[in-house]
């Protein structure tokens, strides 16, 4: 399928890198002012203004969420995680007295455990669910119905079937919970649906997976005798932690080379992704999406991303977001129109609080 036959271009973006500056400069001073604390209203700050600068049909986007909402919902989600370990070092302390049973003693920590990566990975959801709840474009606002909890479930069950098949279902594993988060999500009364077939994903997958396979192999020649010499001091340490620092730093060179190089190796595999999502996406029967981009453009614009905020020593943030919006806005496209006066507004319930967990347990993505 071409996703870009008869489509236009879905979104126009025209904000100014000065602008963005200004700012970042502002949210940096205000935050080591505050010793961090001002990072929720920086989020909203570099929301609002993106939002405002992006259009669709002519109209303009507007973002209503506030930093007070982005602060409460942060300390909710240490609230709920105090509350949980305390919960069960108290029943830990309970069952060990009671039962006198390593294995039974130990199941409330099993459980926290459990928690904590449901807890992981239903944040993203909740934190979509947020910001869409928090879009307007002519009035009307975004919404998204489904569990964050039932979601992280599913990524857990979806994760040990990776582990089980040596993560040889992802395609279809991501397949699967993007259905899940986008044929929740609405905007106004409409309703998006996606159906993803992950057998046109498996070739490019495979290839993806044997360029990483080589990639650890390449690396691993490379500083084989640093893992040789990590694993030998991996217990006492001798000359009074010399060796230790001689193995960090390549070790550390070793894990950045393999990470970094791993998400390049990617890069054509996500694009293709990408165009499959998209083009397969549709809001009610108005709209109909594509996407035209490439693992060449998206490799470009990922490695040069990379090198600016490292160069700059992060300062240079701003120019990365600039050419992350411009490829987002350059390659989405799509089919039909939609008319705002057919939509009625959301009736889903808009959350009191924002993306808590998503901050307490990641830094949330660049927006």
């Amino acid at each position: 399928m071409n996703a870009s036959n008869g489509k236009q271009p879905l979104l126009s973006y025209d904000g100014k890198l000065g602008e963005l500056y200004g700012i970042f400069i502002k949210n940096l001073l205000l935050q080591i002012v505050t010793l961090g604390i001002y990072r929720f209203w920086a989020t909203t700050n570099t929301r609002r203004y993106v939002w405002s600068r992006v259009q669709f049909q002519g109209e303009r986007f507007e973002y209503t969420g506030t930093g007070g909402e982005l602060f409460k919902g942060f300390l909710l989600a240490i609230a709920t995680f105090s509350g949980a370990i305390i919960g069960v070092v108290i029943l830990t302390m309970v069952l060990t007295k009671l039962t006198h049973s390593v294995v039974l003693s130990s199941l409330p920590l099993v459980a926290l455990y459990v928690f904590i990566f449901i807890a992981a990975a239903g944040a993203f959801y909740s934190a979509q669910r947020y910001r869409l709840s928090r879009t307007l474009w002519c009035g009307i606002r975004g919404g998204m119905s489904g569990s964050a909890l039932v979601y992280g479930a599913y990524v857990l069950l979806y994760g040990l079937l990776l582990v089980v098949t040596l993560g040889q279902m992802a395609p279809w594993v991501t397949m699967r919970l993007t259905e899940r988060r986008i044929n929740t999500t609405s905007f106004g009364s409409e309703t998006f649906h996606f159906q993803g077939r992950a057998r046109e994903l498996y070739g490019p997958f495979l290839a993806t997976f044997a360029g990483i396979i080589a990639l650890v192999v390449v690396l691993g020649l490379i500083f084989l005798n640093s893992i040789k010499l990590f694993f030998m001091v991996m217990g006492p340490l001798h000359e009074g932690g010399k060796v230790s620092a001689q193995v960090f730093m390549p070790m550390l060179a070793f894990y950045l080379l393999l990470l970094v190089g791993s998400l390049l190796i990617q890069c054509f595999y996500l694009a293709l992704v990408t165009r499959h999502v998209t083009g397969n996406t549709r809001l009610g029967e108005q709209l109909r999406f594509g996407s035209t981009l490439t693992g060449v453009r998206l490799l470009g614009v990922l490695a040069g991303n990379l090198v600016i905020v490292f160069c700059t020593l992060g300062l240079g943030y701003p120019i990365a977001l600039q050419r992350g919006l411009r490829l987002l806005a350059d390659t989405l496209v799509v089919e039909g129109a939609l008319d705002p006066q057919t939509l009625e507004q959301s009736n889903q319930r808009p959350p009191r609080t924002g993306e808590g967990m998503l901050n307490l347990l990641d830094h949330g993505g660049a927006l």
